[in-house]
């Protein structure tokens, strides 16, 4: 008999397993990319600087296209492994 948690992840829609994905990867890298910022420059400055000049859509734009990789082929990759295991 399977695990029920791992029933559940292979029923769970790959849409859901991805937006879960995707939430935790966005958070980690928003964190990690902050303290990056902050040893790079000693401060938080180059992102007042860079809405001012408008080079943010391409950095959100980049890092949204990135989470939502990451989670759909986590999810695919999670999804796969637990109906295997069924």
């Amino acid at each position: 008999m399977a695990n029920p948690k791992i029933k559940k992840v292979a029923e769970t829609p790959l849409w859901k397993l991805a937006i879960r994905f995707m939430i935790s990867f966005g958070i980690i890298l928003a964190v990690v990319l902050t303290i990056a910022e902050l040893i790079k420059n000693g401060n938080l400055n180059a992102v007042s600087e860079s809405i001012k000049n408008g080079t943010w859509t391409t950095f959100i734009v980049i890092r949204l296209a990135i989470i939502t990789g990451y989670g759909f082929a986590m999810a695919f990759l999670t999804k796969r492994k637990a109906k295997n295991r069924i």
